[in-house]
């Protein structure tokens, strides 16, 4: 039941995340969104979101909360973090962060502490689904130090590196019966969370 909660929430993040782009759009008058070209090399954007996760993770575990931000990109490929906000333990929006003079390329966003509440270890069906609808690919780090990489074109979820290559929360416990597959789409993320036992 518990999880049923946290996916609920977190499609209403999404859902919220999409509604605030659209009014924001419509308020200045901005045109239809088009996918533009991203200056800063690929492996730069994921090295860059990489740091910025690593640098979140002890304060995600000791508030357990999850935190989230827009990595953007001036006109030369320097990139920035727009804001990070604050979410809850199942949450977190990125509100309103836009600058000018500055382009989103994605966003990223940790899961919190260790819970034997929630599948952390994988992205949710809804984190695939936020990144797709705002068409930026979107970077996880999970409490077993998992890095993810959600890419909107392909519709994918990727393990970038596995357990351990980033922060790990102290209360990490693996669960060797479920691992996380390296790579998933929307149905094979539905799939999994509703095989996903209650408890390890």
């Amino acid at each position: 039941m518990m999880k049923l909660s946290r996916n609920n929430l977190l499609t209403l993040a999404a859902c919220a995340a999409v509604w605030l782009l659209i009014v924001v759009r419509i308020a200045n008058h901005e045109p239809e969104y088009e996918p533009r070209e991203i200056v800063a090399a690929p492996s730069d954007v994921q090295s860059y979101a990489r740091q910025q996760l690593n640098a979140l993770q002890k304060r995600s575990f000791a508030e357990q909360r999850e935190f989230c931000g827009v990595i953007a990109e001036n006109a030369n490929g320097t990139l920035s973090t727009l804001q990070v906000f604050e979410g809850d333990i199942a949450s977190c929006s990125y509100g309103d962060a836009g600058r000018v003079g500055l382009n989103p390329v994605a966003t990223f966003h940790t899961h919190g502490g260790a819970s034997v509440k929630y599948d952390d270890e994988a992205p949710s069906f809804q984190d695939l689904q936020s990144d797709i609808a705002t068409r930026l690919d979107g970077y996880l780090a999970t409490p077993g130090g998992r890095f993810w990489r959600i890419d909107w074109q392909s519709q994918t979820a990727n393990l970038v590196c596995g357990e351990g290559c980033l922060e790990q929360d102290p209360n990490y416990k693996p669960c060797p019966a479920f691992e996380p597959e390296g790579q998933y789409d929307i149905k094979r993320l539905q799939k999994r969370f509703r095989e996903t036992p209650a408890r390890c």
